[in-house]
């Protein structure tokens, strides 16, 4: 037999491809996929109605037992169309879900797939009222149409997908980097984390943490697998942690003439620099973007690109690295301009100075120690910023709910004195130390020669044979008060360890003749 979609019954539908974090190299995050007879789905989620509802609910009871046995939460990242994210049924089924499945709402995350670039203020509505429940949101840049919703700021976006594509031949295409980097950079300023999707090897892994990407995920890392298989990993951390440190003053040499590079070598080895060397500008970029690097110092003349060619495509892989020309050759126009744009820091000339050479090197290697600190203390502040937001959040809500509670409060207390005020019942309430501290008007008209008597002490309001109850605790009796003949029932308040006084409860038995 076959299910409704097709497939086999009883055949395993749900697969998952693991998430990376960059910087620690844990397994964060599960990306369900769907096994459909045409091929792998990755939009879980079509519709409310079909089998999309039944895998999200086996996934995220998965995820939730794999969270509860590592000790740690993995997130649930799934496919879903906008459609099916805010049909009206959605939030009610997505709530009994959670608490069937026990996975904490920041532990799911839907990534969008709409059908244009125009979001109705209804989908946005519905979208930020799954958002205040915990639910987070992304949405993937691989389209124009996807990029545009996601940078026009309208959705309550937590991350963005980014294609790895772009970065994989950096020699033929080195504005991809400068690409990626971009969005990265715009992504961070909205707070946004980062995903680099469909990594296939360590080259471009390196390229994309580089660029800062917070995750990563891919063939590289794992494809999409049954859940046994994906439970084998949930203890993996990846050996070489992709946003490792990185190596200390790092130098990129870049001649066509070997014996300039040699002596360069020769020159610089006491001073403890790591020093790369390539005989091209394409082999250069090659260098810069699989190793971090702090200067680089390059020839003007080389065959294929020129120095200030390579510097101004190395400033577009990595902005943060002092770039300098070394050189006998001196096109003035065109190093001017390099200079002008900020491609260039310096412009050294052959034959040189060997202390000059070594003492502008270590000029370089500190602004770029500079820049490094300037920019690290910068993320910290930001992430700073970020946890102080986050708690002044929580305090907000805190602050809400205690202000709820206590306007419930406030209304439960005003409606119980409006009803003690209309009871035709007086009622006294007498404080330990004797004091009347409750008077209905019912009790005000029964004792009214002695109003107002809130305030007042009991022994010189009320009857003896009626101070006697109060002194006795739970009970009742008949006392005399005025023409009447009152049932009086006295009830004590608090309890043994914490008594708050009496309450009492006066019924006309009958009036005395």
């Amino acid at each position: 037999m076959e299910s409704l979609d097709g497939t086999p019954a009883g055949a395993v539908r749900c697969v998952y491809e693991p998430g990376f974090d960059c910087g620690s190299g844990e397994l964060t995050c599960a990306r369900l996929r769907i096994l459909a007879p045409e091929g792998l789905d990755e939009v879980a989620l079509r519709d409310v109605g079909g089998p999309g509802l039944d895998d999200l609910r086996s996934a995220a009871a998965q995820v939730a037992a794999w969270s509860a046995g590592c000790g740690r939460a993995l997130v649930l990242c799934v496919g879903a169309l906008e459609e099916a994210l805010c049909d009206p049924a959605f939030p009610a089924q997505l709530n009994a879900l959670l608490l069937a499945t026990q996975l904490a709402p920041h532990c799911l995350e839907f990534c969008i797939t709409t059908a244009g670039s125009h979001i109705a203020d209804e989908t946005v509505a519905l979208l930020q009222r799954l958002k205040g429940c915990g639910i987070r949101f992304s949405l993937s840049a691989t389209s124009p149409a996807n990029a545009h919703v996601a940078w026009v700021r309208r959705l309550p976006l937590d991350a963005i997908d980014v294609p790895s594509h772009l970065v994989r031949d950096v020699v033929a295409d080195p504005e991809g980097v400068a690409i990626l980097r971009a969005l990265v950079i715009r992504a961070h300023k909205m707070k946004l984390a980062v995903c680099a999707t469909g990594v296939d090897d360590p080259h471009t892994a390196s390229i994309v943490t580089a660029t800062g990407c917070d995750q990563v995920c891919g063939p590289m890392f794992g494809a999409a697998m049954p859940a046994e298989a994906f439970k084998a990993l949930l203890g993996r951390r990846l050996d070489n942690p992709l946003r490792r440190p990185k190596q200390e003053r790092t130098l990129l040499l870049v001649d066509d003439e070997q014996n300039i590079l040699a002596s360069l070598r020769r020159l610089l080895r006491k001073e403890g620099y790591t020093i790369l060397t390539a005989t091209s500008g394409q082999e250069g970029l090659d260098l810069l973007a699989t190793h971090p690097v702090d200067v680089i110092i390059s020839d003007q003349r080389m065959p294929g690109m020129t120095g200030v060619e390579f510097l101004r495509k190395a400033k577009d892989m990595d902005p943060q690295s002092v770039r300098m020309v070394l050189s006998g050759y001196t096109d003035l126009q065109s190093v001017t301009d390099a200079i002008n744009e900020g491609a260039i820091y310096k412009f050294l000339t052959k034959p040189w100075d060997d202390a000059m050479l070594v003492a502008n090197i270590d000029e370089a290697f500190r602004r770029k120690l500079l820049c490094d600190e300037n920019r690290r203390l910068s993320v910290e502040l930001q992430r700073a910023n970020r946890e102080l937001e986050r708690i002044n959040t929580q305090l907000t809500d805190v602050l809400a709910d205690r202000e709820r509670r206590l306007g419930v409060d406030e209304a439960v207390l005003r409606l119980t004195h409006e009803a003690l005020a209309v009871m035709p019942l007086p009622l006294l309430g007498i404080d330990p130390c004797g004091m009347i501290a409750l008077a209905n008007a019912a009790a005000e008209r029964l004792f009214a020669e002695h109003i107002p008597l809130i305030g007042l002490d009991a022994a010189g309001v009320l009857p003896p044979e009626l101070l006697a109850l109060v002194d006795n605790g739970t009970q009742s009796g008949e006392v005399n008060v005025g023409s009447r003949t009152f049932r009086i029932e006295a009830h004590p308040l608090g309890n043994a360890s914490d008594a708050r006084g009496t309450l009492l409860v006066f019924t006309c038995a009958r009036s005395r003749p």
